[in-house]
């Protein structure tokens, strides 16, 4: 197993597909059969899932930046810390029209990786209800 590379792809998730829109990193390190765990699982298709919640979290948030804190690899699996952060200045985000409030998420994520360096399960606390809280509403609440 290459922790190193386990590792760089996490970050390219966070940095380079959150934080820069380029979708194509999910292709790049993300199973087309991987299985999510956290708040959207149920979506069959998990690459698919998560490029939709980019693209949203973008068009809500078109200053979005993914700052990885913290990452700790050990067989196959990878935890990060991330710190989500934007200004809520575009499309209505899960409803909620554009607030203009600035947004600071702490978020967590477990991958897991096969052999070829593809995350093939994902656990997390993308922190949702902090992020409604932020910009304005509890009124609808997320599930973790």
């Amino acid at each position: 197993m290459d922790l190193e590379r386990n590792k760089r792809n996490v970050r390219r998730v966070h940095e380079e597909a959150f934080g820069e829109g380029r979708l194509e990193v999910v292709d790049e390190v993300v199973a087309p059969n991987a299985v999510d765990h956290h708040v959207f699982a149920g979506e069959t298709d998990f690459p698919a899932a998560m490029k939709g919640v980019i693209l949203a979290l973008r068009a809500a948030m078109p200053d979005l930046r993914h700052t990885v804190e913290d990452v700790i690899a050990e067989g196959d699996r990878v935890a990060v810390r991330v710190a989500m952060t934007g200004t809520h200045t575009g499309d209505p985000l899960f409803g909620v029209p554009a607030s203009g409030r600035s947004v600071n998420v702490e978020q967590y994520h477990i991958l897991q990786f096969d052999d070829q360096g593809l995350a093939v399960q994902h656990w997390g606390h993308v922190g949702a209800d902090e992020l409604m809280r932020q910009v304005g509403t509890q009124d609808q609440p997320v599930a973790r």
